[in-house]
C-alpha cells in the first residue's frame, strides 16, 4: 500500500506547485502591456498651450496614456501605447507616424521640449 501512496502524494504535491504558480501567469495574460514610445518632434498651434507632439507605433496599438510635466523651463512628454491585446498583435507590422495633442497649463513660449522615454531634446517642426 504505501507504493501507491508516495507516487501519488509526489503527483499532488507537483500538480498543487504548477497550480500556484500557474495563478499570476494566468491572471496577467488577458492584460494588455503598454510600453512607452519616444517623440519624434513636436508643432505648436495657434493656440499657444497647445502643442501637437508626431509619435512612431504601430498601427494596431492603442493611445494608453499621454501626459505633460510641466515646470518653468521644460516640458516632458510622456506617450505610451499597448496592443489591442495579447493574442492577436503579432509585431510583424510597420510603425506608421500618429499625432498626440497636449495641452498644456502654461503657454509653451521659450520652454525646452523634451522626450520623456530618452530624456532628450525633442525638435520643433
Amino acid at each position: 500500500m504505501k507504493r501507491w501512496w508516495r507516487p501519488r502524494t509526489g503527483a499532488l504535491v507537483l500538480l498543487a506547485v504548477l497550480a500556484v504558480g500557474a495563478v499570476p501567469v494566468i491572471r496577467d495574460l488577458p492584460r494588455p502591456i503598454s510600453e512607452q514610445v519616444s517623440v519624434q518632434a513636436y508643432d505648436r498651434t495657434e493656440d499657444p498651450r497647445v502643442i501637437v507632439a508626431l509619435i512612431e507605433t504601430y498601427p494596431d496599438f492603442v493611445l494608453h496614456r499621454a501626459t505633460a510635466d510641466e515646470d518653468a523651463g521644460t516640458v516632458v512628454l510622456h506617450v505610451s501605447m499597448r496592443p489591442p491585446n495579447r493574442w492577436s498583435w503579432s509585431g510583424g507590422d510597420v510603425a506608421e507616424s500618429r499625432r498626440i495633442r497636449f495641452r498644456l497649463d502654461r503657454p509653451l513660449a521659450d520652454r525646452q521640449v523634451v522626450d520623456g522615454r530618452l530624456g532628450t531634446p525633442v525638435a520643433e517642426r
